[in-house]
């Protein structure tokens, strides 16, 4: 197979082919962010663990592996105002995004990688140091909860 194909089965999930598309099993997920770019997520192994691997699956071939994980925290947003609630800060029209579609947009001011994983359950990639500043833009949007 090619690096791509060595890569996903490496991985465990087929890398998605179509772009701004993510594929996802229980702990593991692959987004396709760009024309050679995938953002890998993995809950069950640490990238310590999975580098290795990954790198030893490309055979040689030319690639650039990056551990971010120290860098991003994940935010996530369900329910059914889920929508609305994240239409106060983004400036896309996520009725568009389709489930498994993900995209880099902007929240508020703070840039985020956005992945519609379900209808109503929506996982937003930001810089660690802006989640603070993203939670609390979240918080301020929400809907009183009593």
């Amino acid at each position: 197979p090619g690096p791509v194909a060595a890569l996903g089965e490496a991985f465990g999930i087929a890398l998605p082919e179509g772009m701004l598309t993510a594929q996802a099993g229980m702990a593991r997920a692959a987004l396709r962010l760009g024309p050679d770019e995938w953002l890998l997520l993995a809950e069950d192994a640490p990238a310590a663990v999975l580098l290795p691997v990954l790198a030893a699956a490309l055979g040689g071939a030319p690639a650039s592996l990056v551990d971010i994980s120290d860098r991003q925290v994940a935010v996530d947003v369900e329910g059914p105002q889920a929508l609305e609630l994240l239409a106060e800060g983004c400036p896309l029209d996520l009725a568009l995004l389709p489930e498994g579609g993900c995209t880099r947009t902007v929240f508020g001011k703070a840039e985020v990688i956005l992945w519609r994983r379900a209808e109503d359950w929506f996982r937003l990639e930001v810089a660690r140091s802006f989640a603070p500043y993203l939670r609390a833009l979240l918080a301020e949007a929400a809907p009183d909860q009593d």
